[in-house]
């Protein structure tokens, strides 16, 4: 695949090519002379000055196989980004890193942490929010997983961010199904040193950064602070007399510190947390009513005095607010002892987390509904691993880890003033026997899931140009689940139902790579990923019959892919084409069971209930054009589609999914950016760069499949940003317009109770300063 590593221009190193063999050399004019043909197909020219003494491409090290390794060596099809490529591209969040990302996507979903994310059409089909149930890729934060946290940390004073597609279960584990991100941040070090930004943009946002970094024992003990406050009026007005839209507050706090007693010994201690809260959703009303929403409140759409998108971008009428939001925070401790070719490693790790979600949820100025949604968190886990480093052909990895995931949702539903009994005509009044403040629905869970494994994997080199790596993880899973709901006010508990499962797996990989000479690497692999299963307790619960578990999913991945270096590390070339096969996925969908009283009720259930296939290719190139001009490309092409799902319950009927697009799968994803910089003396420099990505039309979830449309589809989109900037040894100053062209594109539709029609989130142009100075 082709890894886009993507480095600029003060990444680039003076070289001077290594000498080859004439047979080495004559395959390497093969190979170079055709992707020669296709960048100039492309309209781009080899530069003359590709020749002794010239600036290259610097190479990246990544940590995609759990120890240090350089990026083009590594048979994974991956994405780097390094700490220039972050402040460069301005990035924030995991939409950003995303969007530069060939074969991944993601879908909004409220506040910064909700996100759904997807690589190469791998993603959650059933709600994460209950029973603890675990995500389908793992998310690192220097080798501690924090998904139970967040799916969204905060990128600042970070030293990478990896993303590797395919199931990564024999080296990062913990439903690593899809594959994982990894994220990598500065460590203290023996340098006082302090930085601090600010920047403004549209919709009066503000923020703020800082790091700090104090040495206290030379070569022994440093300390590392990274804080950030951010705020911003949004861009969604309430234009209901209670006021209000989509403004946000986040704050955000790490300290790490790390103590090397002796040159064997390292060992970090952070501690992160988070604050955040965010007003209105960002959707705006479409116009197009849902099944249940036409069944509240009529086929008709009300256009509530703000109309709808694609003419309202921005307005909406809510008569109570909305709030989402989350507190978080994570302990972790990495400790490192070195012998001279053999080192063990600790992790040990604490998340605790509070969520709540509250308001409005009939989506207008009718007092119809409201919810209240609280939920927790807490996981720990604790890893050992133990990692080689022999001078011959072999190395190894072995390790063991422990981990717990705990929670518990609640889950309120109220009737609103709409309902009251002392104005007979109104229609809900009529067509619904509620009362203000009744608790319409409620409901809640607690969950633990408890996982054991262990895992290694062996490195061997066959020959000076093959190697192989082999891998295997052993897991076992233990989950415990209570389902509960209540009526009445106080609430009492009217129904419950409780059960525990086990689960075992095995899941093994492997991966060949060949060297064709010292600049490319070809290489093919197959992987097993494994998602565990869980507890069904919906049909208890509704009195409907016993309860059902629901199995483990599981994905065979087939690989092959090329990393290149060509015209004297002047062009980075790599592709990669996969093939999956998803077997067992779990999917919302519903179940019909006989009543005691022998009436047919269908429930909602998540049931192993489709397989499906995923195949693509994916691309990435960098090229050095000039000794200023760097130009990076990546593209991806994914079919994903569920090879049997027959038994979908949507809108109150069965129908067959196969052959349907598996949903948040976009087709094609693209994206390309240029840079080139002005060197302005005494070190300073200046750049300009430009920034383009695509994504081709998909849709948000599976109740979409069986509708074809706005805003059931979610549309082909593409967008422009342009940045410039200039950089000394002392401030940073640069500009940035996101969204150029203010292309008025949607990035998610969504359903509730909503009289105004299925809700979809716009997007908008952006553009702000920023100002980093350095003491």
């Amino acid at each position: 695949m082709l890894q886009l590593e993507r480095e600029t221009v003060s990444n680039i190193q003076e070289s001077t090519p290594p000498a080859v063999s004439d047979g080495r050399r004559h395959l390497r004019r093969q190979v170079a002379a055709l992707c020669g043909v296709t960048l100039l197909a492309a309209g781009w020219q080899v530069p003359a000055n590709a020749q002794q003494g010239a600036r290259v491409l610097d190479e990246v090290v990544v940590t995609a196989q759990r120890r240090e390794d350089v990026a083009q060596d590594v048979p994974i099809s991956l994405t780097a980004f390094t700490a220039e490529d972050i402040t460069l591209s301005n990035i924030q969040g995991v939409d950003d890193f995303f969007f530069r990302t060939p074969n991944v996507s993601f879908i909004q979903e409220g506040s910064r942490d909700r996100r759904e994310l997807s690589i190469r059409g791998v993603t959650n089909q059933v709600s994460r929010d209950i029973d603890v149930r675990p995500q389908s890729f793992g998310f690192y934060v220097d080798e501690f997983n924090v998904v139970q946290a967040t799916v969204n940390p905060p990128i600042l004073d970070m030293e990478r961010i990896e993303v590797l597609r395919g199931p990564q279960g024999t080296g990062f584990g913990r439903n690593a199904v899809g594959g994982a991100i990894n994220l990598v941040t500065r460590k203290p070090d023996n340098e006082l040193f302090m930085e601090n930004s600010v920047g403004y943009a549209r919709f009066n946002s503000i923020d703020v950064e800082s790091v700090l970094n104090v040495p206290i024992i030379e070569d022994t003990l440093a300390v590392r602070f990274a804080g950030k406050f951010a705020q911003t009026d949004g861009h969604i007005r309430n234009i209901n007399p209670i006021g209000g839209g989509n403004d946000s507050k986040y704050q955000y706090l790490r300290g790490t510190v790390r103590w090397t007693p002796s040159e064997r010994f390292t060992l970090d201690v952070s501690g992160t947390y988070v604050d955040e809260e965010v007003g209105m959703r960002e959707g705006v009303p479409s116009g197009v009513m849902s099944t249940f929403g036409a069944f509240l409140f009529g086929p008709e759409a009300n256009p509530d005095g703000v109309g709808f998108f694609p003419e309202n971008r921005n307005r909406v009428n809510f008569n109570r607010g909305q709030s989402v939001g989350n507190k978080f925070y994570y302990l972790m401790a990495r400790a490192q002892y070195d012998w001279d070719d053999l080192s063990l490693i600790s992790i040990t790790g604490y998340i605790d987390k509070d969520e709540f979600l509250r308001g409005d949820i009939d989506g207008g100025s009718v007092d119809a509904f409201f919810e209240t949604k609280p939920l927790f968190r807490d996981s720990f886990t604790q890893e050992f691993r133990l990692v080689s480093a022999l001078d011959g052909p072999l190395n190894w990895t072995a390790g063991v880890i422990y981990a717990r995931d705990r929670g518990s949702q609640d889950q309120f539903t109220f009737a609103g003033n709409a309902f009251d009994p002392n104005d007979p005509g109104n229609e809900f009044v009529s067509r619904l026997p509620f009362f203000p403040g009744q608790q319409v629905t409620s409901s809640g869970s607690n969950g633990e899931f408890e996982s054991y494994a262990v895992f290694g994997e062996l490195f061997y080199d066959i020959t000076d140009q093959l190697s192989l790596k082999l891998g295997a993880r052993v897991t076992r899973d233990e989950i415990d689940s209570l389902t509960f709901r209540t009526s009445g006010d106080p609430p009492v508990i009217t129904a419950f139902a409780e059960g525990s499962t086990r689960y075992t797996d095995f899941s093994p990989s492997a991966a060949l790579t060949f060297a064709l000479s010292d600049d490319i690497n070809v290489y093919g692999s197959v992987a097993r990923g494994y998602k565990s299963g869980g507890i069904q307790t919906n049909i208890a619960l509704a009195g409907a019959g016993e309860r059902e578990d629901f199995d483990e999913e599981t994905v065979w991945s087939y690989e092959i892919g090329v990393k290149s270096e060509l015209f004297d590390r002047r062009l980075r070339l790599n592709a990669a084409a996969f093939y999956m096969d998803w077997k067992d996925m779990q999917v919302n969908t519903a179940v019909g069971v006989q009543r005691p009283d022998g009436n047919i009720a269908f429930i909602a259930a998540i049931l192993n209930a489709a397989e499906a296939r995923n195949y693509g290719v994916e691309v990435d190139a960098l090229a050095l054009v000039t000794d200023n001009l760097v130009v990076g490309l990546g593209v991806g092409y994914l079919s994903a589609k569920f090879d049997s799902f027959d038994g979908a319950f949507i809108d109150g009927q069965f129908v067959d999914l196969t052959d349907r697009r598996i949903p948040n799968a976009p087709r094609l994803t693209a994206n390309a950016d240029a840079q080139y910089n002005f060197e302005l003396g005494n070190g300073n420099d200046a750049y300009v760069r430009g920034e383009w990505f695509a994504r081709s039309r998909n849709v948000a979830n599976i109740n979409s499949l069986v509708r074809e449309g706005f805003p059931w589809e979610v549309p082909g989109f593409n967008q422009v940003n342009l940045r410039a900037g200039i950089r000394t040894e002392r401030w940073d100053v640069s500009a940035y317009v996101e969204n150029v062209f203010d292309n008025n594109f949607f990035t998610n539709s969504y359903q509730k109770a909503f009289f105004g029609g299925l809700h979809v989130v716009p997007s908008f142009r952006n553009y702000g300063v920023r100002l980093t100075v350095r003491l």
